[in-house]
């Protein structure tokens, strides 16, 4: 669904009629009110479909015009796109997750939010919010996302309490965990967390990871999220660590117990939504962001995507209800995770899985 700057504008002018529209005011021919023109970057599948629908809302009472294009593999891709052409690319809009927020921040490309139109952030929980070295807000969180343990309670009734209790003689085989590359190293951070850790202080991870490795407790190393899923529905695997998305369509086959409130660990949260990049009609992209952030819209985008909306007052999927926490909860439960840190080290920790955990996994 690519299309050039040129391309675009010729559609988007083709049915302007911005020549037969002019009017006459002090002696100048000015065009009357023209359509302002986005081009908004969106994941495809459900992501498309719910954006397109409340894309049809807004231009009940809104005269933009949107032309969309899907990220082609993950949404990092696009951040090489827009800096091979920087600052000429065709994008005002896109739809990304945390660690993309960041890389983007970093390059200086995105504009800080304007509160006074996008007045719906002002519910957003703050910590969804990232933003810029300044503290200026940069982004419009639409979705709460997440990384958590869990498993099938029709394999394993009796679940487990603490990411240690998978050491156990029973857990044997059992687990499917990511690479470092999938969730940007959140699995290794959790195993780090359970030991006192965190993303800076990863050795305890580390350490508990090889445990399980040599244990023989790792099964399956998973590289996308139709891997996990299929792991899952095998049955040969019970217990996991992934993200919403692979554990929303695993429970829609079976029962699934998320532990994202254990005493000793936590549930990985991030977001996605909406960034303007500099360059763009302000005006007109802050107003379609603020459109998909107003409460019932942000309901309606999240409710079958497997995620959870950023606004309080929004309903969530019934089958999601004890997946998120409300408010009150993140200091407790939720950890939000140092993204740009994990981007600068994702190779080294790449490497150092392949040279010290992949042997342990294939001799136990």
């Amino acid at each position: 669904m690519s299309m050039t700057r040129r391309a675009f504008n010729q559609i988007a002018l083709a049915g302007s009629g911005l020549a037969a529209a002019g009017t006459l005011t002090g002696g100048l021919i000015t065009p009357a009110r023209a359509a302002q023109r986005l081009l908004v970057v969106q994941w495809g599948a459900n992501w498309i479909e719910v954006s397109k629908q409340i894309t049809a809302d807004f231009n009940k009472t809104n005269p933009t015009q949107i032309a969309w294009e899907l990220h082609s593999g993950g949404a990092a891709a696009v951040v090489a796109k827009i800096k091979a052409v920087w600052p000429n690319t065709q994008y005002n809009v896109l739809s990304v997750w945390d660690p993309v927020f960041r890389a983007m921040i970093r390059e200086d490309w995105l504009l800080p939010i304007d509160e006074s139109i996008v007045t719906n952030l002002a519910t957003i929980p703050d910590q969804f919010i990232q933003k810029n070295d300044k503290g200026q807000k940069m982004s419009v969180p639409l979705s709460t996302a997440g990384a958590f343990w869990g498993y099938r309670e029709d394999l394993l009734p009796g679940g487990f309490d603490s990411v240690d209790d998978l050491l156990r003689p029973e857990f044997k085989g059992k687990l499917c965990v990511p690479y470092p590359i999938g969730l940007t190293g959140l699995f290794i951070v959790s195993c780090a967390i359970q030991r006192g850790g965190n993303e800076k202080d990863v050795e305890p991870g580390w350490d508990l990871v090889k445990e399980l490795a040599a244990k023989g407790q790792i099964g399956m190393i998973a590289t996308n999220n139709s891997e996990y899923i299929n792991a899952m529905a095998s049955g040969e695997y019970s217990v996991g660590f992934w993200n919403n998305g692979g554990w929303f369509a695993t429970a829609k086959n079976f029962p699934v117990k998320l532990k994202n409130r254990m005493p000793d660990n936590k549930g990985f949260l991030y977001n996605e939504g909406f960034c303007v990049l500099k360059g763009s009609p302000e005006k007109a992209a802050f107003e379609f962001a603020n459109f998909f952030a107003e409460p019932k819209m942000n309901e309606l985008y999240n409710m079958n995507l497997g995620s959870g909306p950023t606004q309080p007052s929004a309903k969530t999927n019934p089958m999601l209800v004890d997946w998120y926490y409300k408010p009150d909860e993140l200091a407790k439960y939720a950890y939000f995770a140092d993204f740009a840190y994990l981007g600068s080290v994702m190779n080294e920790w790449n490497a150092r899985w392949e040279r010290e955990i992949v042997p342990l996994v294939r001799r136990g």
